[in-house]
């Protein structure tokens, strides 16, 4: 029997070459006999792969060999696995809704990182864990006291027992009306108290003077 050659091992995977027909396209029926013959040569190995690189798309009869392919091998605990980096390829696998079954490697580190990660067979990679987004430190900015400032409530203005004076502008003006009223009218009342004196003294020293005078004639 010929001994199949157009393969090489990368980490745990057979790694098989598409095959392509005469118009350069992936030929699924040739893939499939290589595949068999493959898998038959080897049966202790359970990982198999086909390198689709340079290949911007396959027909749905290459989805149906990868589908029976990958049942084979899965029942054994191992799995069939793509290698290819078109996003063409990635879009027809998920529309098929082959995206989760298939496991598709970008390209050959990953194959071998999967490899020395791998602890059992078929056994999935661990989900990554989620990148935090950096925290993006404040930047200064001559707007942010007034910024601040508008979002704070105004003081209300306390009344009744809580207002800080006792007194009123009011107030204070009809308290220094009254005192310039009072202090207007005070000489007017010390005048009138004067006057008053002097009217009797005189009014006293007429009546003297008229008294003497009556009796000296």
């Amino acid at each position: 029997m010929t001994e199949l050659k157009n393969y090489r091992e990368v980490g745990i995977f057979d790694l098989l070459s598409a095959p392509l027909n005469p118009i350069g396209a992936f030929d699924a029926e040739q893939f499939k006999k290589d595949a068999r013959k493959l898998i038959d040569d080897n049966p202790d190995d359970k990982f198999v792969a086909v390198d689709l690189t340079g290949l911007d798309f396959v027909y749905s009869d290459a989805y149906n060999a990868f589908v029976q392919f990958q049942g084979e091998l899965s029942g054994k605990g191992g799995m069939l696995a793509l290698l290819s980096n078109s996003a063409t390829i990635a879009d027809g696998l998920k529309k098929a809704g082959l995206d989760r079954s298939l496991k598709v490697f970008a390209a050959e580190a990953e194959m071998m990182s999967f490899s020395l990660h791998s602890h059992g067979p078929a056994e999935p990679l661990p989900p990554a864990s989620p990148v935090p987004e950096p925290e993006v430190a404040p930047v200064a900015s001559q707007n942010v006291h007034s910024a601040l400032d508008a979002e704070q409530p105004r003081a209300e203005r306390r009344t009744g027992h809580n207002r800080r004076f006792t007194k009123s502008f009011n107030a204070v003006v009809k308290d220094e009306k009254k005192l310039a009223a009072k202090g207007m009218n005070m000489p007017f009342e010390e005048e009138s108290s004067s006057g008053k004196t002097v009217f009797f003294i005189i009014l006293i020293l007429l009546v003297l003077g008229g008294a003497v005078a009556y009796f000296l004639m």
